[in-house]
């Protein structure tokens, strides 16, 4: 029970870290994180890559220390994206992970987002 509490912890970290409020210090002032990027998906390369990484979370839903590691390695891999690529590319990359999320484990989703 106390890992499962650790792993709720854990995902709410994750969702306000990358949440749009969380990154309201912008340098540009004027224009907020969200209206900086589309609600289309541009990066069809990147939403890609964060459905494989959501099915390889996935694989491995029954370990939480698994599941742990994931959340914190695609978060990374978004700000990478992000400072590579740019806002659009790391949105993208996280709208492709959780649209997975959600399709294939409702009750993951609802714990993480």
């Amino acid at each position: 029970m106390k890992s499962r509490v650790k792993t709720y912890i854990l995902a709410a970290i994750i969702t306000i870290t990358s949440s749009p409020l969380s990154q309201s210090c912008s340098c540009d002032s004027n224009v907020t994180p969200a209206a900086k990027t589309s609600t289309r998906i541009k990066d069809r390369e990147a939403y890609e890559l964060g459905a494989l990484h959501a099915s390889r979370l996935l694989e491995n839903a029954e370990n939480e220390d698994m599941v742990q590691d994931a959340l914190l390695d695609v978060r990374a891999r978004q700000t990478n994206i992000e400072s590579k690529l740019g806002r659009q590319s790391a949105s993208d990359y996280e709208r492709g992970f959780s649209d997975f999320i959600r399709q294939h484990c409702d009750s993951l989703a609802r714990i993480i987002f």
